[in-house]
């Protein structure tokens, strides 16, 4: 649950800046949590194959539904949140099928379990020179064996470390404008000329201003001079300056910032028809294709896919947004010799010649 923006007082938010951000600080960012559910959605939603060369084989449950007790879009979306924000996930292998090999003398997981990465220390050797550095894992008081954790890794730091001063500024901005927003703010100020009036008086004085301003139009001061505030909506709001926080964030986590809306400004471009699958195209190479890279790699290593075998998500379904562009961009293709007419049909989704089954042969991003 996302943390309220009124929980955290200013001593905390010095704290933070020492300290850095949490995923709950994060997701209680209005961008922040846009960037995470796009993500997250787009791989849950992508096609996912397994490969031996050109033809499809059966998936298996570890690539349909790897927790018995939950659904592979929670678990590949839990998986996903945690690379975004740890650059690290992983997962308890459950179940082996039992067929034994030299390098998996148990056999290959069947079954797995995502475990929230906070909770995950991995041990590793001392010794540089060994051959295998991870000697296991430890969750609390339990240790686990290094083959029984499926470990995903983005080969660095998840948007917590390196973009912590980011995070903490745009929440920072958030509260900010949230207790502007509530603050009794005076419509303006009394003044009086020459005498000095003592508390009391000028409280008496205030409230009857006060009251009168509701049922008239026009004042009659004597002696006393009404200066207006310069304060409006737009400064309450701090329009400006949390739209740039906005734009940061979603840079940050590699989405256009006009598919999350986060230029209110005008720094961004408008997410047009015209425009839609570069933005598509975009998006999925900067903020999507690092996830699924670290999912594809992992997924087809030999001690979780069979030696030969390769896992691909597929790309190209999330391309073709646009199919005439998509239609353009493949005969361009062709016609330069880039591809192939069959493989310009996988692209496009369409039947090889003499099949009626789409060959689902994935995207390359």
């Amino acid at each position: 649950m996302a943390t309220p923006l009124s929980s955290l007082q200013v001593a905390d938010l010095s704290g933070l800046r020492m300290f850095g951000a949490s995923r709950e600080l994060a997701m209680a960012i209005p961008t922040a949590a846009a960037c995470r559910n796009l993500i997250c959605g787009t791989v849950s939603q992508m096609g996912i194959s397994r490969q031996r060369g050109t033809d499809t084989l059966t998936r298996g449950t570890l690539l349909t539904q790897p927790d018995p007790s939950s659904t592979w879009a929670d678990s590949v979306t839990h998986t996903v949140d945690d690379l975004l924000f740890h650059g690290k996930a992983a997962w308890l292998v459950l179940a082996r099928d039992g067929i034994a090999t030299e390098a998996n003398p148990q056999g290959l997981p069947v079954r797995a379990r995502r475990l929230p990465i906070e909770q995950v220390e991995r041990i590793e050797s001392e010794v540089i020179s060994d051959y295998q550095l991870v000697k296991g894992y430890r969750i609390g008081s339990q240790r686990i064996r290094a083959e029984d954790v499926i470990w995903f890794d983005m080969g660095g730091e998840g948007i917590l470390t390196y973009g912590s001063r980011a995070l903490v500024q745009a929440y920072e901005l958030e509260g900010a404008a949230a207790r502007m927003a509530s603050m009794e703010l005076p419509a303006g100020i009394l003044k009086t000329e020459n005498d000095v009036m003592d508390a009391q008086s000028a409280k008496e004085l205030v409230t009857a201003f006060t009251e009168a301003r509701k049922t008239n139009a026009i004042a009659f001061l004597q002696g006393i001079d009404f200066e207006t505030s310069q304060w409006n909506s737009h400064d309450l709001q701090l329009v400006e300056a949390r739209a740039l926080a906005a734009t940061e964030i979603a840079r940050l986590f590699g989405v256009p910032v006009s598919m999350v809306s986060a230029s209110p400004s005008g720094n961004a471009a408008s997410m047009l028809y015209a425009n839609v699958s570069s933005q598509w195209a975009a998006f999925v190479k900067q903020a999507v294709a690092p996830v699924i890279v670290a999912l594809e790699q992992t997924f087809s290593l030999p001690t979780v896919t069979p030696r030969g075998q390769s896992v691909n998500f597929e790309v190209a379904a999330f391309l073709r947004s646009d199919p005439e562009a998509a239609v353009q961009f493949a005969t361009q293709l062709v016609g330069a010799e880039i591809i192939t007419p069959d493989e310009a049909r996988s692209f496009l989704g369409v039947a090889p010649e003499g099949q009626t089954v789409r060959d689902n042969t994935p995207g390359v991003v």
